[in-house]
């Protein structure tokens, strides 16, 4: 095992650093302590103590306290409640829904939802763009990391069971978002920007912007819902994954250049 680990060290760590982050994640839910993320707490420890193996530190996923890095989140936070609201217009003109303005908020409900869905959004992302995901680009490139990971990200969600058509239409829009994540980390180099924007879309998904009508909703749906035809499915497909595309394109826009690669892997790009 020893010589193994010596003559492939990067397939080693990434093999030891995906065990370990998984080994976290299941005791996570054996531990409690109130007001504190364990899982999130876990699997940035085990990241770092990975990346200090190789003499590195979380600077390698932009995870520090630069202003250039902290002013992230607010972006991708803002960018992703407007991407959400965006693919939730769109899908309203397809299916000719009508939207409804909630007259009563639950503040109180609605400031702790904001912070709740954090930690989870954050765990997912140092998953999938995080420690493995940076050695298996080093192993290989920057594509089939990214296809790879997406697979896994779908994977994640429980996108199975159901109808084929709603499987497929679940998967291409976590595949699409997945690529959101993996682009604005990749550009602008700092994992604080996809933490930001699936922050932001998390929450616009599940409190401000719904299809039923919650103690948090700013906008909901009052619709029968018909059977689709056939360019009514293209167009939610179309508004499924809107969001997603139009941030990638502000991204490349704000970020001409690949910054985690020049940065880390320069010889890759």
């Amino acid at each position: 095992m020893k010589n193994y680990f010596n003559t492939h060290p990067n397939i080693s760590r990434f093999i030891v650093g995906a065990i370990l982050i998984t080994a976290a994640l299941l005791g996570s839910a054996f531990i409690h302590i109130p007001f504190v993320p364990v899982g999130l707490v876990l699997v940035v420890f085990i990241s770092w103590l990975m990346f200090r193996s190789e003499g590195k530190n979380l600077s390698v996923l932009g995870f520090d306290l630069k202003a250039s890095h902290l002013l992230l989140i607010p972006f991708g936070l803002l960018l992703g409640i407007a991407s959400f609201l965006l693919s939730f217009y769109v899908g309203v003109w397809v299916r000719h829904d009508q939207v409804m303005v909630s007259k009563t908020i639950d503040w109180g409900m609605l400031i702790t939802e904001f912070w709740r869905v954090l930690p989870t959004a954050a765990v997912q992302d140092f998953l999938v763009v995080g420690y493995c995901y940076t050695k298996l680009i080093q192993l290989t490139n920057k594509r089939i990391a990214t296809l790879m990971f997406a697979l896994f990200f779908i994977a994640m969600h429980d996108v199975w069971g159901g109808y084929i058509v709603n499987t497929l239409f679940y998967a291409s829009g976590l595949f699409m978002g997945y690529l959101m994540f993996s682009t604005s980390f990749l550009r602008s180099g700092s994992i604080w920007l996809p933490i930001g924007l699936h922050w932001g879309n998390n929450f616009a998904n599940s409190c401000l912007f719904t299809f039923n009508r919650t103690s948090t909703s700013w906008l909901y749906l009052n619709t029968q819902h018909s059977n689709l035809n056939v360019w009514q499915a293209v167009g939610l497909f179309i508004a499924l994954i809107i969001g997603a595309v139009c941030v990638i394109i502000i991204t490349r826009l704000v970020w001409r250049k690949n910054l985690f690669m020049e940065r880390e892997y320069p010889q890759k790009e």
